[in-house]
């Protein structure tokens, strides 16, 4: 039998057990599903596994109890489908916490947990950033005085524990130092961790042209009109440059300090109003 604890996405947890009823419950269909459910409309629960219809609070209690899902599990199914259907960065916040404290004691949820507060405060990727070029040898101190705006070196002690648990870093002949290894992360999650780094780091930028020079500091901005399909081209140059940039730092021979690039594209105004919306039941 399946777990709800063992998925970040309902959908996905749906399209699993839909497969795993089909070969193990006689005479399941999408019908007879919706029936448990006390429900009708023999392609609902297709479609929304597939996408194009959203659950709500009351469909979700009754999905639950044809998923067999009771207490916990079916509470953990609530905030999931909140979590999957939040539109907001603070509302799948809210739904995330409420995952994480009802998830079992395990290796999964701990490190979802950890890649959360990996991007939660941007002192994490900054450290790790500076690891290329001044190792941890039990100083926070120097990582905190070398850190703008400055981070207390009781949150640089944390800082490399966290890196360390995310086994992003490794030991070297002269302290510790950021290791190969890439963050994986369930792409169900980006859509929570990236949001919260995306602020962090646009309202480090806003303080930044105060707290460094122009000679330190570049700004540049331009207001546009443009179709969906330049907008299509324009991301696409923006993301040849970001590739061509880190070219040039991954062949950098002696980085010194830790910069953030910030490339942003995003409308001052609402475009054409769409049709055929998602219909939630």
């Amino acid at each position: 039998m399946l777990s709800i604890y063992d998925y970040t996405d309902y959908r996905r947890f749906l399209q699993d057990y839909y497969a795993w009823a089909k070969q193990n419950k006689r005479g399941f269909s999408h019908r007879s599903f919706l029936a448990d459910a006390g429900m009708s409309g023999p392609t609902y629960l297709k479609r929304v596994m597939e996408g194009q219809h959203d659950l709500t609070p009351t469909s979700t209690t009754k999905f639950a109890k044809a998923l067999d899902l009771i207490g916990q599990d079916a509470e953990y199914f609530s905030a999931l489908v909140g979590f999957n259907q939040a539109t907001t960065p603070a509302e799948k916040d809210r739904h995330f916490k409420k995952l994480m404290e009802l998830q079992p004691a395990r290796t999964q949820a701990t490190l979802e947990r950890s890649q959360y507060d990996y991007y939660q405060n941007w002192y994490n990727i900054a450290i790790r950033e500076m690891l290329a070029f001044l190792p941890y040898k039990n100083n926070p101190g120097e990582f905190s005085r070398r850190l703008t705006p400055t981070v207390p070196p009781g949150k640089v002690k944390k800082a490399i524990e966290l890196l360390q648990d995310l086994g992003l870093l490794a030991p070297a002949s002269d302290g510790l130092r950021a290791s190969k290894a890439l963050l994986k992360t369930d792409p169900s999650m980006e859509s929570l961790f990236l949001p919260r780094f995306h602020q962090s780091m646009a309202k480090l930028a806003v303080e930044a042209l105060d707290r460094f020079p122009k000679t330190e500091r570049y700004f540049s901005g331009t207001t546009v009109s443009i179709s969906p399909e330049i907008y299509a081209v324009v991301v696409e140059k923006i993301r040849a440059l970001r590739r061509d940039i880190l070219e040039h730092v991954q062949a950098d021979p002696s980085p010194d300090r830790v910069y953030h690039l910030n490339m942003q594209l995003f409308p001052l105004t609402s475009g054409p109003r769409k049709r055929g919306r998602k219909k939630k039941k």
